[in-house]
């Protein structure tokens, strides 16, 4: 289980701990499961610093995990540099530096650089919807999905014509959305639709 810092987007009482903390209010937060699936020593510089290599679950704070370290070990730890090596299917392969983005122009960068977005999403199962549902779930609302042997609660994605359409959690035949994509590619094809 891991604390998550106080500057952390996690909710208190309905509102964001950063907002808390920033205004100076004292409160506590809660341990959160924590899924570490490796945490390797890979050089010790010098006595007082250590690199580190990890693979952990979505949702760690990996600052935490040093705070945390340097805590048991009866010390202060923190992090001087953190490198994110991968996230989902994306590696820092295919990332691109801040002076190619700058150099880059729009026609550029969104012709040979941007990803699509359901690639974003492989790690969660896919669901299809029609038309019809595709609107509804746009809108927020539950809508019919069928694709997967899925269990209630399950988290999924929707996609119609094989384009992402929500993220959100499976019920009984409904995905109850929690995210919805709104791209300009489907709104063009919704205002077609109702010419």
């Amino acid at each position: 289980k891991q604390v998550p810092p106080t500057y952390s987007a996690v909710k208190v009482e309905g509102e964001r701990a950063y907002a808390r903390a920033r205004d100076g209010e004292d409160f506590d937060l809660a341990a959160r499961p924590l899924w570490v699936e490796e945490l390797t020593l890979v050089d010790r510089p010098d006595p007082d610093h250590v690199i580190l290599h990890m693979v952990c679950g979505k949702g760690g704070y990996v600052r935490s995990i040093a705070r945390d370290l340097g805590e048991a070990l009866g010390c202060y730890g923190h992090v001087k540099t953190l490198h994110r090596v991968w996230s989902g299917p994306f590696t820092d392969h295919d990332a691109l530096s801040f002076e190619d983005l700058d150099r880059l122009s729009r026609d550029e960068l969104s012709q040979s650089h941007l990803r699509p977005l359901e690639e974003g999403l492989t790690f969660l199962p896919r669901m299809v919807c029609n038309a019809a549902e595709a609107v509804r779930l746009r809108n927020g609302n539950p809508g019919s999905v069928s694709g997967s042997t899925l269990e209630y609660g399950d988290e999924c994605w929707a996609a119609c014509d094989n384009h992402a359409v929500a993220v959100g959690r499976y019920r009984a035949g409904l995905l109850q959305p929690t995210r919805v994509f709104n791209t300009p590619q489907q709104k063009s094809r919704a205002d077609a639709a109702d010419a």
